[in-house]
């Protein structure tokens, strides 16, 4: 059975999915974020990788492309209150000009990521490319986080013991 949508429907629902992820994955993720930020970090990036790669995969049947989308904008947008709180808490004396750096690493990863997915499909590689190379840049991004939070003064470096209360 083949559905037949106007473009005007079409770009109607898009709207209502986009901004209905935006509010649900942003609320999620700042919920999360504000409780345990490194896990909410690392929870969004892999589960996010999972569903751009899924995504990928099954991204010829409808009903699980439609899922997909859904569930890549609603965790994609739920890394961004999360990716600020963590941008924030490392900006102590300038987190105005860190706040706009982050927002612009957000701009220039969306022009970037356009850029991608453009050369990929133009190199043959199908539509569906560009959803690898965002698995991937996603998988890469969890991997800087990961290294990051284990150099000194990351939230998993190792650090040393603390001194036993001496009794008087």
């Amino acid at each position: 059975m083949r559905m037949r949508c106007s473009p005007w429907r079409l770009s109607a629902s898009s709207t209502v999915n986009s901004t209905t992820d935006l509010f649900a994955g942003n609320i999620a993720g700042g919920w999360a974020a504000d409780r345990n930020l490194p896990r909410t970090l690392i929870v969004t990036l892999t589960a996010l990788t999972a569903v751009l790669a899924l995504f990928a995969l099954t991204a010829s049947n409808q009903i699980a492309a439609v899922a997909g989308l859904l569930l890549m904008g609603g965790i994609g947008f739920g890394t961004v209150p999360a990716l600020q709180m963590r941008v924030l808490s490392q900006a102590e004396q300038a987190p105005t000009l860190a706040s706009g750096a982050n927002i612009g690493a957000f701009n220039l990863g969306n022009s970037l990521g356009a850029a991608l997915g453009g050369l990929t499909i133009d190199a043959g590689l199908g539509y569906t490319s560009p959803l690898w190379v965002a698995a991937a840049v996603t998988a890469g991004a969890l991997l800087v986080y990961l290294t990051a939070t284990r150099l000194p003064g990351g939230e998993f470096a190792a650090r040393p013991p603390t001194p036993a209360l001496s009794s008087r």
